[in-house]
């Protein structure tokens, strides 16, 4: 049986604690998002971003609002 990867417990704390800016890992650690899918969400234009060098930076509060449409959007029709 393959165990199941370890998941990280994110708290407010953890978002507050979080840098301004994340790279594509951050995100998808802080998200619980595969990073498949944050390069998908940066590829549709779904958070605010910038580049440093070769890096795709995004901006934390972006994403926390692109979290926050997804838990509405998933209780729309309750």
């Amino acid at each position: 049986m393959q165990e199941s990867p370890r998941r990280r417990v994110v708290t407010p704390v953890t978002w507050l604690a979080a840098p301004d800016w994340l790279t594509l890992q951050q995100a998808a650690e802080l998200t619980g998002h595969s990073l498949d899918n944050i390069q998908e969400i940066v590829r549709t234009g779904g958070v605010e971003l910038r580049k440093d060098g070769d890096r795709v930076l995004i901006e934390k509060r972006s994403l926390y609002d692109f979290q926050e449409t997804l838990m509405e959007l998933s209780h729309w029709d309750e």
